[in-house]
């Protein structure tokens, strides 16, 4: 059990703080640390402050590109919803909501898993005037999940495994122990989704790689990963990624083959 901070070292503590330069960000600390990500918000949702790894994430070269901008200007779709949910709640509350398990935009513009922290931003009174925290790369497996999202690794290995069709939830419920109803309530605690969308995410995630790579044609790619026709595979690639697959082609600049 740790032990309150002494007064004096505390009154130390705030002294320093109050006395450090207005141009001397602590968040720079973070520029070394290419896989943690920094950033701060005020109560707008406006980013104000981040290090360099998460300007060059976003594909940014100057500050001023990434400065005022929102989580729905810099993330596409409808994926910057649950971000600003989170920063509402911890704005809200005044308190921190940490290990969040959430899908991003990775280094190489493909949607990958990342874990979040965020905290809350409080002024001298103690009122909350924004919202701050990290983003870092995770590896979705027991290290970095929580203890309820470990008793489900097993369905979630098996729908990153099987793209072309859902697996039944008996199978999955099978594969942890557990009963159906208490994998799909795991799962929208754990992940914040459904075993089904989560496989999709994992389909759509999948038919980024593809779409990236340029040696297959659209209506191959959604062949393969057995949507029902290409028309079905666009909506659901918009739904998910917020354009569609073309779009997505021509901004990698990858040509599939005719």
């Amino acid at each position: 059990m740790s032990k309150r901070i002494d007064k004096s070292w505390e009154e130390k503590r705030l002294s320093l703080i109050r006395e450090i330069a207005a141009d001397s960000h602590f968040h720079r600390v973070f520029d070394a640390l290419g896989d943690i990500h920094f950033f701060a918000k005020n109560l707008d949702g406006e980013t104000l402050f981040f290090s360099q790894g998460l300007l060059a994430h976003h594909g940014l070269q100057q500050d001023s590109q990434m400065i005022g901008k929102t989580d729905e200007e810099l993330t596409p779709g409808t994926w910057a919803n649950r971000y600003v949910e989170d920063d509402k709640w911890v704005m809200k509350t005044g308190r921190p909501k940490l290990g969040i398990l959430e899908l991003w935009f990775d280094e190489v513009g493909l949607p990958g898993f990342y874990l979040t922290n965020k905290y809350p931003l409080k002024n001298e009174r103690g009122k909350v005037i924004g919202v701050m925290g990290t983003i870092q790369a995770a590896r979705v497996d027991l290290e970095t999940l929580s203890p309820a999202a470990q008793s489900i690794m097993p369905a979630i290995q098996l729908l990153q495994t099987v793209p072309v069709q859902f697996p039944a939830l008996e199978q999955l419920a099978d594969k942890c122990f557990l009963s159906v109803r208490q994998v799909e309530r795991l799962f929208r605690q754990s992940l914040g989704m459904s075993p089904r969308t989560y496989w999709m995410k994992c389909r759509i995630r999948k038919s980024c790689e593809l779409l990236k790579d340029g040696r297959e044609t659209i209506s191959s790619i959604a062949n393969m990963l057995g949507f029902c026709d290409q028309s079905n595979f666009n909506r659901h690639f918009r739904q998910h990624i917020g354009k569609s697959p073309k779009e997505y082609q021509k901004k990698a600049g990858s040509l599939p083959n005719s």
